[in-house]
């Protein structure tokens, strides 16, 4: 089977025609907005796509990419752009779609303390969801703001909330909306955070990724748990899925975190994290939090600068499909994987790691005198810009073991 890109209705979420493409780029990731990039060549069937509104914007419509018949996804595609070049003595033009999965609705959109209720009949103050197994309090909170919210522009059309099946461990989530400081006017806490930025930080507490799929005329939202495929999913150079794997180490920007607030009796305090006690790896790092009194919003901004400035560990491999282990979903004989299974890495003799697949990128290539797909995951984490520092140095605390095992293999 090869893979297929269709039109997608907005208003009704039918699938439309078939779309000749040159070449499809799209990157999935575990609890963060998908990318997607499209180049389809300039005919007019394709242009029909395109349709500005009276801003000369474009009209955001829907794809869907079926990979080879293992896994579909439905994409958002918001920008576009056109181009004219002259190629082997003949004009060639192109257009290049580019948008998300339709997780960005949940980054599109921030936490109400009182969803139904429009903001400017939101109060300050807070609202606690749980202590609830972290699938509800997810599904409650999305469900609250993107389809039964109080303002109407923020439902989501056909956006359906799937049945709670109450999966996951323990997890609370805080929707806050501070009220201004009394003499400065600045805000004492940190603001609601988009519901993306929630769904991490109930993962934080109990593992649990998020997806929207496309049903019967509606899109999805799900919560699934990680699976833990690491004796089944295995890549090393051995088995021929693993030809390329590297770990890199980065010194800390910061990890002497010096604090000034008005919490009485500490007004100056400090935070150190690994190294600080050493003169040459000390690197310090000023945090004013001189508009609040609450020591807890100080202990927490000056954690969240300690995970910043961790020194970060990052490790990029190269991996391949096998007949018997490839991307996408389950079948006779076949063991798939997908994005947040737990896989294992034989880096070398003796030294394995174990993770979540972060991302995979999906690329579908008709330029060439020869077509190409390549099916590209990321295992834990290979930036320095994760979207929760947190997250982040979990990660890297986890790499710097896979580091000391390295070195005790030598």
């Amino acid at each position: 089977m090869a893979v297929l890109l269709e039109a997608l209705d907005l208003s009704t979420l039918k699938r439309g025609r078939p779309i000749t493409f040159d070449k499809i780029d799209v990157t999935l990731s575990y609890d963060e907005v998908g990318a997607v990039v499209v180049d389809l060549p300039a005919i007019d069937r394709n242009w029909e796509l395109i349709s500005l509104d009276g801003d000369g914007n474009l009209t955001p419509f829907g794809l869907v990419l079926g990979w080879d018949g293992v896994y579909e996804v439905p994409l958002l595609i918001e920008d576009w752009g056109f181009k004219r070049s002259l190629t082997d003595g003949r004009i060639v033009e192109s257009l290049t779609l580019t948008g998300a999965d339709f997780l960005s609705l949940l980054a599109n959109r921030i936490a109400y303390r009182t969803p139904g209720s429009a903001w400017t009949a939101q109060t300050a103050g807070s609202t606690t969801y749980g202590p609830n197994p972290a699938e509800t309090v997810i599904k409650t909170i999305v469900a609250a703001n993107l389809v039964t919210a109080g303002d109407t522009a923020r439902r989501v059309p056909l956006l359906t909330v799937a049945t709670d099946q109450e999966r996951g461990g323990s997890a609370t989530y805080k929707v806050v909306h501070p009220a201004p400081d009394a003499t400065t006017g600045t805000e004492t806490a940190t603001i609601s955070q988009s519901l993306m930025d929630m769904v991490r930080a109930v993962d934080e507490q109990a593992p649990m990724g998020v997806r929207i799929t496309l049903g019967d005329g509606e899109l999805v939202f799900d919560c699934f748990e990680p699976r833990d495929l690491s004796e089944s999913a295995v890549f090393s150079a051995t088995l021929g899925n693993l030809p390329e794997a590297g770990l890199t180490v980065a010194a800390p920007s910061g990890n002497a975190i010096l604090v000034q607030s008005k919490v009485t009796g500490a007004t100056f305090t400090q935070t150190n994290g690994s190294g600080a006690s050493s003169a040459w790896r000390r690197v310090e790092q000023f945090v004013d939090q001189s508009s609040t009194d609450t020591a807890a919003d100080v202990t927490t901004a000056a954690n969240q600068a300690i995970a910043a400035g961790a020194g970060k560990v990052n490790i990029a491999v190269t991996v391949t499909d096998l007949p018997r282990l490839r991307f996408g979903d389950d079948a006779d004989d076949v063991q798939g994987y997908r994005v947040g299974d737990i896989v294992t890495l034989d880096i070398r003799d003796g030294v394995t790691y174990s993770d979540i697949v972060s991302k995979v990128q999906l690329v579908a290539d008709a330029t060439g005198d020869t077509y190409t797909e390549t099916v590209t995951p990321t295992i834990g984490t290979t930036t320095d810009d994760a979207a929760d520092q947190t997250i982040n140095s979990k990660l890297s605390a986890r790499l710097r073991q896979l580091e000391r095992a390295l070195r005790g293999s030598v």
